[in-house]
């Protein structure tokens, strides 16, 4: 018996393909068992995906300043029947995580919006267990490269390299970078990858 595939399954297995869904999971290494953040998650896109790919004993902590992004999230977990999701309210400088638990963190296409970046990549830092992968995907226009990085994030783009330096100064090591991770649709450029981890 076959049953009729929805158009919004459809939409997000396309979302899926298109965000590189599989490959982010393999580079957070979510596997059973596992403690992952999503940081920025937003309506838990990516968070519903991680618990999925952690289940059942792991766990994904959805974290979010947006009270509104956050009701969506629960949404979204109650229609996707995901029981293994926890939704944190976050602040600008915190994510609220515990500290050394953590197996991977990502932030997806939100990092560029956080202000206090400073305090919020140590509490990051302190959250991952020794050796976790902390995994950021952001987006950059060619017509933003080289700007500085208040020009860049009015923008809503920020180039690697300046979040690579601030990974370092923060403490991280960097261990794999694509700068094509996902191409834009016509128009030039697209996303970027850095995976870092906690020494």
């Amino acid at each position: 018996m076959t049953t009729a595939v929805t158009a919004l399954e459809q939409s997000e297995a396309e979302l899926e393909r298109q965000g590189r869904v599989t490959d982010l999971l393999r580079l957070l290494d979510a596997r059973p068992g596992a403690l992952i953040a999503d940081v920025g998650a937003g309506d838990g896109f990516y968070a519903v995906r991680i618990a999925r790919a952690v289940a059942p004993n792991g766990r994904a902590v959805a974290v979010d300043i947006s009270e509104s992004a956050l009701n969506k999230l629960r949404e979204r977990v109650a229609r996707d029947r995901v029981g293994n999701v926890d939704v944190v309210l976050g602040a600008a400088d915190d994510p609220h995580l515990d500290e050394g638990r953590f197996d991977a963190v990502l932030i997806h296409n939100a990092y560029h919006e956080m202000t206090a970046y400073e305090p919020m990549l140590r509490r990051i830092q302190s959250a991952l267990k020794p050796g976790g992968r902390f995994v950021i995907v952001e987006p950059l226009h060619e017509t933003s490269r080289g700007l500085p990085r208040e020009q860049q994030v009015a923008n809503h783009d920020i180039e690697r390299t300046i979040v690579e330096g601030e990974l370092r100064s923060a403490g991280f090591e960097i261990v794999e970078r694509d700068d094509e991770f996902i191409k834009f649709t016509g128009v030039p450029g697209g996303f970027w990858l850095v995976v870092a981890r906690r020494p």
